[in-house]
Order: structure tokens, then C-alpha cells, then sequence
């Protein structure tokens, strides 16, 4: 049932001609939202605009008629009366059909029983994406386009190809999964217009919403292997990491946190004030933890950009429960915006790092923490999409798309670092990578597609 304040703000229909149509839960709920949203569809936009104009017209003759009956002023008279003064049954009749509000009306009726304004194109054949093509590439050009190796496109094709979101059934088939992936790769690795989902769409030869689709899709199967890549160390490699800042002068050291912002293409739709950053861009914070080989061990995203870094980092659980994360004696390198713990060795703030020592010191600690730095440096720059996130913020659900996204961009730093050693695939993946290096692309291509 409608709340009575929904009922208050709906105004009433002009005539019977749209009378039922107003009774409808969806006609009318339409009509509440086209005020609140920010982004029309020229559709919603030309409605809008004619209920604008239909209301506007009902409260004009009301007036009228309280004029008339209230202070006895003559009416203006309508068009039917003008054109046929003498005959009531015409002026009625051109009233109801022919005059500027039944036109309205019924272009009104038109638009409300038609999904789209103009007929929609032909769907392409999905078969016009080529990957051959991109396999066909030297190896600069494809790690340019997918950000990463053909080695590494396919273990990370290997790891996600059984996720159930690819393999549900639906009335059309869905893209090959090494075109999803390829589709989101890049599309991770672009920003601003780049990234935008008509250019995609236009250049690989797929519809609007499938862009859209398919990079949810391989999100949700990549996020599945997060824990696997972005995991605090345990305490041997701890005590490795420690020995090597032993070296450094600063032993017990375990890792680098640090904040950085993600800007956003366009002011969020709720709490927008909030996420306007010192930089005069909205964004959102992100908390950054490395260690000394530039692996991101431990990340915090989702917070506004107004936030600041020490503020952030205490909500985080290694700042809450830092038993569970932490030896004693051991912690972690920050600048001077956190504050000093038991788990945190900030840098000197003014006017003490005006001190000699003190300032020999931060000199010291700048040196090892620039680690932190570089790797934000290299998530950005392999993954351009982190330098202007093209996502909409209106709802809970966006955010939770947002911090899928970073998390995935996140985790792939790790998973393409030369150092970094590859688990066991298993024996079928183990067969295919194996088929990677000793066959040609049209091969391994088929063994995915078909």
C-alpha cells in the first residue's frame, strides 16, 4: 500500500484520459524518482517534462475555475469556446481531442506503453570479437592491452573459468569467458574515456549492457582468489621481512602503510560533501600496507576522501587487535600523519624533526618507507583505471561494487610480480599452461571457446 506521504507528493492526474494509468504502483513510484535521480534517459527526461506540463495546466484551471466561483471573474475562456462560441458539443469535443493537453495526453499514453523512443539496432554477431587477434600480438602490445603476460592471462583464466557465474543458463549464451576476461582486463587498465562503457562497446563489438555484465561477472570470480594473493604474512615470513629491515636500522620492521585516494569521475549521489578530498576532488581513501618486496599484504578501502589516513587506519583490525597481526616488538613504517603506537613508528613531526637527529632520522625512515610509495606507484600505473574510477555512487550496493573492484586491481599486483611463485593448478590447468608455450594461439583459443 502507498504511504500517505507518497500520496501528498503525487499530484493529481490532469484528466480520466490517464486516470487509470496514475492508479498503477510502477506509474506512479516513476513519477516520485524522476525528480530524485541524476542521470535521465532521454525517455525519462520527456516524460518528465510533459507531467511537468500536464500539471501545470490542471492547476492553471483550477484557478481559473476558483476565480469564477469565488470572486465572480469571468474565466478564460478555452480553445473550443473561441473557435466555436455557439455550440457546446464542439467545444467539448475539440476540448478532449484536439486541443494542446489532449495532444499531451496522448503523446503522454505513447511513451508510457513503449520501452524505448526509437527502434533498437540489430544485436552484432559475438563472434566480430576476435582474441586471436590479441594473441596474434607481440608480447608489449598484448601486456598493454590486458596489463598483463599471456603466461599470466591465462593462469588467471585457468583459476576462474569453473565459476559458476559463467555457466549459468540463460535464454542467450554468454561470451567465451577468455573474451570476458580480456574485455575486463582492459577495461581495468583504462581511465576516463577511455574506460568508458560506449567505447567498449563500440570497439570490441558488443552490446552496451554486456560490457557492463561481463565485467561484473569476472569481478565476482577474480574476488574468489583474493585471500590467495592479498594475505597478511605469517610469522616466519615475518621474521624474514624483519631481518632484511634489521639491515636498514630498523629491525622488527614488517611492512609500510600509507593512504592514498581514488578519485571518482563525478560527485557521489549521497553524503557527496563528504567525499570531497584537500585535493578539491571527490574521492575515496585507500590504506595501502606493504611490505619490503612491494607485495600488498593488507588494504582498507570505502572510506570518503575527507578522511584522513590515521583515521582510517583505526578502524582497520590491525590497529584494533594487533596480537593477531603482530609479534612483539614488531611494527610498521608511517609518515607523521599516524600516530605513534606499539604497532606504528610515524616519522618526526614539526617542531621536533626540526632537531638534527630527529631529522636524520626521518631521513632514514623516508628511505625504507618509499617502498610503500612505488607499489601504490605501480597499482596505478598498471591499472589506470585506479587514477578516475568511472563507478556511480547512489547506493549501498555501488559501494560494495567499488570495493570489489579495488580489491581485484589490488590483488593483481601480487599475482604479476616476477618474483612471485605460482601455486599448483592442478592437472588439467597444469596441461593447458603446458599447451600455452608449445602450441599456437588458434589451438588454445579453440580449447577455451568450444
Amino acid at each position: 500500500m502507498t504511504s500517505k506521504w507518497k500520496r501528498s507528493l503525487t499530484p493529481s492526474p490532469p484528466s480520466s484520459a490517464i486516470n487509470s494509468a496514475h492508479t498503477q504502483p510502477t506509474y506512479r513510484l516513476t513519477f516520485l524518482l524522476l525528480g530524485a535521480m541524476r542521470g535521465h534517459t532521454a525517455r525519462q527526461s520527456l516524460i518528465r517534462k510533459i507531467f511537468l506540463i500536464l500539471v501545470w495546466l490542471e492547476h492553471k484551471e483550477v484557478d481559473s475555475m476558483l476565480d469564477k466561483l469565488m470572486f465572480r471573474r469571468m474565466a478564460l475562456r478555452t480553445e473550443g469556446e473561441i473557435l466555436f462560441p455557439r455550440s457546446r458539443k464542439l467545444q467539448i469535443l475539440y476540448d478532449n481531442l484536439l486541443s494542446d493537453r489532449a495532444l499531451l495526453e496522448e503523446l503522454l499514453g505513447i511513451i508510457l506503453n513503449r520501452r524505448y523512443l526509437q527502434p533498437r539496432p540489430t544485436p552484432r554477431n559475438r563472434d566480430e570479437l576476435d582474441l586471436a587477434k590479441l594473441f596474434s600480438m607481440p608480447e608489449a602490445d598484448f601486456r598493454q592491452s590486458a596489463r598483463t603476460t599471456k603466461s599470466g592471462f591465462m593462469q588467471v583464466l585457468n583459476e576462474i573459468c569453473m565459476h559458476p557465474v559463467f555457466h549459468c543458463r540463460g535464454i542467450r549464451p554468454q561470451l567465451p569467458v577468455p573474451h570476458q576476461l580480456a574485455l575486463t582486463l582492459e577495461r581495468l587498465g583504462s581511465n576516463g574515456n577511455g574506460a568508458s562503457v560506449g567505447r567498449f562497446s563500440r570497439n570490441l563489438n558488443v552490446g552496451r549492457g554486456t560490457v557492463v555484465k561481463v565485467t561484473r561477472c569476472v569481478l565476482k570470480a577474480i574476488l574468489l582468489l583474493g585471500r590467495r594473493y592479498v594475505s597478511w604474512p605469517d610469522a616466519a615470513r615475518r621474521a624474514e621481512i624483519s631481518e632484511v629491515m634489521s639491515d636498514e636500522g630498523f629491525p622488527g620492521c614488517i611492512g609500510f602503510v600509507d593512504g592514498t585516494t581514488i578519485p571518482l569521475f563525478q560527485r557521489p549521489g549521497f553524503d557527496g560533501e563528504v567525499f570531497y578530498d584537500r585535493k578539491r576532488r571527490y574521492s575515496i581513501n585507500a590504506q595501502i600496507i606493504c611490505d619490503c618486496d612491494k607485495y600488498i599484504t593488507l588494504f582498507i578501502t570505502g572510506w570518503p576522501g575527507s578522511c584522513g589516513d590515521s583515521r582510517v587506519y583505526k578502524r582497520m583490525q590491525l590497529h584494533q587487535n594487533p596480537s593477531h597481526f603482530f609479534d612483539e616488538g614488531q611494527y610498521l613504517l608511517a609518515d607523521s600523519a599516524y600516530k605513534l603506537t606499539k604497532t606504528v613508528m610515524p616519522a618526526y613531526k614539526s617542531p621536533a624533526s626540526n632537531i638534527r637527529l630527529n631529522s636524520d632520522f626521518n631521513y632514514c625512515l623516508a628511505k625504507s618507507r618509499v617502498r610503500n610509495k612505488h607499489t601504490i606507484g605501480v597499482l596505478k600505473a598498471r591499472w589506470s583505471s585506479l587514477r578516475e574510477m568511472r563507478l556511480h555512487l547512489y547506493r549501498q550496493s555501488d559501494m560494495r561494487e567499488f570495493v570489489v573492484w579495488l580489491y581485484c586491481q589490488q590483488m593483481a599486483v601480487k599475482r604479476n610480480h616476477p618474483d612471485h611463485n605460482v601455486p599448483d593448478w592442478g592437472p588439467t590447468v597444469t596441461q593447458v599452461c603446458h599447451q600455452n608455450f608449445q602450441q599456437t594461439p588458434e589451438h588454445l583459443l579453440h580449447h577455451w571457446c568450444h
